[in-house]
């Protein structure tokens, strides 16, 4: 299957959050929507406009995080999350470094963009870009939004974000001004693991008891060897 992504201009967007709207009505979320918990959200601030969603990591920590297998990698790019899996740890929510995963304390469920997979299935674009009336957000094939966000960029002098942020993800943005100061956080170009694991956690008494019992049956080896040798000197000549 192709891969997939989305390109989200804010020098274009108003705000008007449409893609919030539309996103609500698709997936039945209206009273989530009232608890202020969202798939997709823009917030304007005084330098322009965030568009909060899931950036679809190319490696993303919150699929590792993820204890129940609610969370995957999908071959067409998005970050697909299964409710019923879910089993509310909020690791996934912690692990995320763009912070973009938000987590209904009622349902108990994390709540996360898919990308609409059950359009892109039927070869349609999700939701929000069929809703957004000033074209800031664009869907299509991977490396062709790679493309048109360079050009774009050097075009019309903006920054890229997603390129390289966290190894790189499936959403790309472009802005006039540093994307942190439009409320994007400030990741690195390189994918850090957030936490460990739980199953590292429960993995480390295994370890550090395999540590110390090397330890020990080396201790007792140099003491042995030492009494080895001080009798070999005490032996008469």
């Amino acid at each position: 299957m192709k891969e997939y992504a989305i390109l989200y201009d804010s020098t274009y967007c108003t705000g008007c959050n449409t893609c919030n709207y539309r996103c609500i009505q698709e997936f039945r979320e209206h009273d989530q929507a009232a608890r202020d918990v969202f798939r997709t959200f823009v917030q304007i601030n005084d330098r322009g406009m965030y568009n909060q969603r899931c950036m679809h990591c190319k490696d993303p920590q919150c699929v590792g995080a993820c204890t129940s297998g609610a969370l995957t990698k999908s071959a067409y790019g998005a970050v697909l999350f299964d409710a019923a899996k879910c089993t509310g740890n909020k690791l996934c929510v912690s692990s995320c470094p763009f912070h973009a995963i938000h987590f209904d304390e009622v349902t108990k469920k994390a709540v996360n963009c898919n990308m609409c997979a059950h359009k892109v299935s039927e070869g349609k674009a999700p939701v929000c870009m069929e809703a957004c009336p000033s074209g800031a957000l664009q869907f299509g094939e991977y490396a062709a939004m790679v493309t048109r966000a360079n050009e774009l960029a050097a075009s019309r002098k903006l920054k890229v974000y997603g390129l390289k942020e966290n190894g790189g993800t499936n959403v790309i943005v472009l802005a006039k001004v540093d994307p942190a100061l439009l409320g994007y956080p400030s990741v690195g170009k390189k994918h850090l693991r957030a936490q460990m694991l739980p199953n590292e956690f429960a993995a480390l008494p295994l370890v550090a008891g395999a540590v110390y019992t090397g330890l020990k049956k080396l201790s007792e080896r140099r003491a042995d060897v030492a009494l080895e040798d001080a009798d070999r000197k005490n032996e008469p000549q």
